[in-house]
């Protein structure tokens, strides 16, 4: 992902705003004019998301807030949400799961749907008169399907309903939306991606097809380690040491499992010799790999010491926070219970 693309998707997650739920609403209409209500889609916000993914991505907001580091990790990317100090939205408190799908259709295009509370008048005043920060551009309106979109550097979010926010792409959230309008909403999950959300005490997991695509299908030849793999999968969470992951590569034949295991083992004394030198110390203070029919299983837990290090290393400072002083946000602070018109305008736009 480029920077530009991955500093445009912090703005996106920083639009998610808290608000309580309202009753039923039609969203949209399908192309035979039946209704899509908000319960329909809080029902099974997952099923929004298309066939197809080549890789996924959960994260459980409440578990990760559980230990010392996940908390670390949430409170820097709190830090970096280019929002003024009046929206009130706090990542920790307003979104409970993010869930992400990637597809290959035109180079790499994505989508997700954020679960919790948002307020949709507040997310309007914001990202109407949000005018660019350091770490995004102003954001972009424009309609589809019957919803507004605000997107910056082709990343972006609508917000749903009170409770699911859907963002990615403008590629990815267009494909969502067609699902909606054209009434083919469905549970296309993978069954991979069902195991994965299933598994207990995971504050994040992960996984990918590498044999959906010919983008994929390249990377086992490109990767030792991954030679002959066809498929990924991985839970974890952030208790002690650090960063703890368990995951499976699936591979064609057993010879091809051992390979694999064999290659992770020697990757991973590789890293804490390199880590070293660059004065990080031993990052990796656990790795085991073992080869199981044609599955290579590993686990693996990274120093929380170590992933501090690197994130203060390698990732710019966070903004100073930002105090806005625009009208719409002047009336929010006084203590309005009344967003900006032009806000509730655009908000209460509707298909027909």
């Amino acid at each position: 992902m480029k920077l530009s693309t991955a500093r445009a998707l912090v703005l996106v997650l920083a639009a998610l705003t808290p608000a309580c739920g309202a009753g039923p609403e039609v969203i949209l209409r399908t192309a035979a004019g039946a209704k899509v209500t908000a319960e329909d889609v809080d029902r099974n916000p997952l099923q929004l998301l298309p066939a197809g993914s080549i890789a996924w991505f959960h994260l459980d907001v409440a578990s990760s807030a559980q230990s010392e580091l996940g908390q670390h990790v949430l409170a820097d990317l709190e830090a970096r949400f280019p929002m003024p100090v009046e929206s009130g939205f706090s990542f920790r408190r307003d979104v409970r799961e993010l869930n992400v799908a990637t597809y290959s259709i035109q180079g790499i295009d994505f989508a997700g749907v954020a679960l919790g509370n948002f307020d949709p008048a507040k997310i309007a005043a914001a990202s109407l008169e949000y005018r660019g920060g350091p770490l995004a551009p102003g954001l972009v309106r424009s309609e589809y399907a019957g919803r507004t979109l605000f997107t910056a550097q082709n990343v972006g979010f609508s917000i749903l309903t009170p409770h699911t926010a859907l963002f990615g792409n403008e590629i990815g959230m267009r494909r969502c939306l067609d699902r909606i309008s054209d009434g083919r909403v469905a549970d296309d999950l993978p069954g991979w991606v069902k195991e994965l959300l299933a598994s207990p005490n995971a504050a994040f997991s992960f996984g990918g097809d590498l044999s959906g695509n010919a983008l994929t299908a390249s990377l086992p030849r490109q990767l030792a380690l991954l030679d002959g793999a066809s498929q990924l999968r991985a839970v974890g969470n952030f208790t002690a040491p650090g960063i703890n992951v368990a995951g499976t590569i699936q591979h064609a034949d057993p010879n091809a499992a051992r390979h694999s295991a064999t290659a992770l083992l020697e990757v991973g004394g590789s890293v804490n010799v390199y880590a070293q030198l660059f004065g990080f110390g031993q990052p990796l203070r656990k790795l085991e790999t073992r080869a199981v029919g044609n599955d290579t299983q590993l686990v693996l837990a990274v120093d929380a010491a170590a992933i501090k290090l690197l994130m203060k290393r390698f990732l710019p400072p966070p903004p100073a926070l930002e105090r806005h002083t625009g009208p719409g946000w002047a009336q929010l602070h006084a203590g309005s219970a009344r967003a900006p018109a032009h806000a509730r305008r655009l908000l209460a736009r509707r298909s027909p």
